[in-house]
């Protein structure tokens, strides 16, 4: 796994358990596509977010980088199913989005609900 910056490492190794948990799937997966996850985005703010990444109940991968896709979409489909089955969550939201936010390139955002992350802050 790579991270876009450097103090993104850090970020990522203080998340809840179980946010890693799902990260660690997603990596496995990656990787046994030939594909390297890079980590794009964690508690940095953007602005007019809802605020789950400063909340540190989520986690962003690359996926377009210069108008290219790392993923094909056989590949983008199994992983969005397997980790929302894997991590299905008891309020009816997926754990896994593959998507693009206010017109940005596209990539993977993998959130937790608050309850997964109490009594749990941090590996």
């Amino acid at each position: 796994m790579k991270f876009k910056e450097p103090h993104m490492e850090a970020q990522f190794l203080s998340r809840p358990l179980r946010l890693l948990e799902v990260c660690k799937e997603f990596e496995d997966l990656s990787e046994a596509f030939g594909i390297e996850p890079v980590v794009t985005r964690v508690t940095d703010p953007v602005e007019g977010e809802s605020g789950v990444h400063p909340a540190g109940r989520a986690v962003d991968f690359r996926d377009e980088h210069d108008g290219v896709l790392m993923y094909t979409d056989a590949q983008t489909a199994a992983i969005v199913e397997y980790l929302n089955k894997k991590f299905e969550r008891g309020d009816g939201k997926p754990v896994c989005l593959h998507h693009s936010f206010q017109g940005g390139q596209y990539h993977w955002h993998l959130q937790t609900p608050i309850e997964w992350g109490k009594g749990d802050n941090h590996a």
